[in-house]
């Protein structure tokens, strides 16, 4: 793993209230005062150069809510299509890391399926986050995908089960014959195993949780199909398309699906790799109706809704998740969402924002004018037609 330079771990020791040191494997984390870690995740602000001002009242009454030591971004950070040139994918990141620094928090990232379309590689996007006091972010190995990372969590407690927090680039859209939307690569999950066991050699009962954009294909596994107009069930786009879902009760436990998961297709072997590590939970966004909480396996598998209003969301249920960790016991955690009905004092966007989000409310609204427009020069050419008909027409 590329170490951060001692620069960025200086102005971390400074504007953060954890400390820090540099280890063999990465960086060591340390649990507050209360031997808890708490970690908000921020998923799909997915916003440009110009941020929506709910986006932003909802990422603020979030940090001063939930009062995180870590914040974790799930991807899709920006929309690619909608920013052009360098300068605007900088203001459009300004926007949503500015309010995390000046709070003096560390973050971490993973990029989405949308961060690249700006025209920036996720290579130089990172460089740009990088340049912020407090990022955690780092390229990692060669390997596919940019920014592959772990951070092992001493554990002042139980020293023999310290927490690692795997970050895992999950790629944008699937090679042909392997579905639509990326995954976490072979190779990628033999880098894990292997930095798995040489922690291992170290720690006797180490605790993994993973943090990655695109979920895996086996959050299915959690669902039931029923047939097209069954209360309560939700589609999917893509392949799944026309299929109807609902959730299987033995199976999730908390939260909502409100669409149907864009997960992978391909199944990599990424959640048979989990089962060998320890892995506690694994948080993915992508898919901005779902918040749902389940448990495969003996592994929670955790959607977060999004936090933008750029593109379409969960109206009120718009949020950010908070993740607590104990020392004491680090194979528990506790989570909730963070909803901007609960914690901002404002009313939301009006019209269809906050569920189609700004971009498909312009396009509707542009749709509907093209249409009122062919409407008008319709009527217009009707009774011109009409007009030459009875002008023509002989006199009785």
């Amino acid at each position: 793993m590329k170490k951060t330079r001692l620069f960025l771990l200086i102005s971390i020791a400074i504007l953060s209230t954890v400390s820090w040191s540099i280890a063999e494997n990465g960086l060591f984390y340390s649990f507050n005062e209360e031997q808890q870690l708490k970690i908000l995740i921020l998923a799909d602000p997915q916003d440009t150069d110009h941020p929506q001002e709910a986006m932003l009242k909802l990422l603020n009454a979030a940090l001063d809510t939930a009062q995180p030591d870590m914040v974790v971004y799930l991807g899709d950070m920006i929309h690619g299509p909608s920013v052009h040139g360098r300068e605007s994918v900088e203001k459009a990141i300004h926007s949503i890391v500015q309010p995390v620094v000046q709070k003096g928090i560390p973050f971490a990232l993973v990029f989405g399926n949308h961060d690249d379309q700006c025209g920036l590689s996720n290579e130089e996007q990172l460089a740009i986050y990088q340049s912020y006091p407090g990022c955690l972010a780092v390229e990692g190995d060669e390997m596919p995908g940019c920014g592959n990372y772990y951070y092992l969590i001493e554990n002042p407690v139980i020293p023999d089960s310290p927490i690692i927090l795997w970050f895992l680039d999950s790629g944008t859209y699937a090679e042909p014959g392997k579905g639509t939307y990326g995954y976490v690569t072979e190779k990628q999950n033999d880098w894990m195993l292997e930095q798995y066991a040489q922690i291992k050699q170290k720690y006797s009962a180490p605790v993994s949780y993973a943090f990655q954009h695109i979920p895996v294909p086996q959050v299915y596994d959690m669902l039931e199909t029923v047939p097209f107009g069954t209360s309560g069930a939700v589609t999917c786009y893509g392949p799944n398309l026309g299929k109807w879902y609902v959730p299987k009760e033995d199976k999730i436990w908390a939260g909502g699906l409100g669409e149907g998961p864009c997960s992978s297709e391909y199944d990599s072997g990424e959640f048979d790799a989990w089962k060998t590590m320890n892995l506690r939970a694994a948080f993915f966004g992508h898919d901005h109706l779902n918040d749902y909480c389940g448990t495969l396996e003996g592994i929670d598998l955790i959607a977060t809704s999004g936090l933008g209003f750029y593109m379409y969301g969960r109206g009120e249920e718009h949020g950010a998740r908070l993740i607590t960790l104990y020392a004491e016991n680090p194979s528990t955690y506790d989570t909730k969402m963070l909803y901007y009905r609960d914690i901002v004092d404002a009313p939301l966007p009006g019209l269809f924002i906050p569920y189609l989000g700004v971009l498909i409310q312009q396009y509707v609204f542009i749709g509907l004018s093209v249409l009122i427009l062919l409407v008008i020069i319709i009527v217009f050419l009707v009774r011109r037609i009409k007009k030459g008909k009875n002008k023509n027409a002989p006199a009785k």
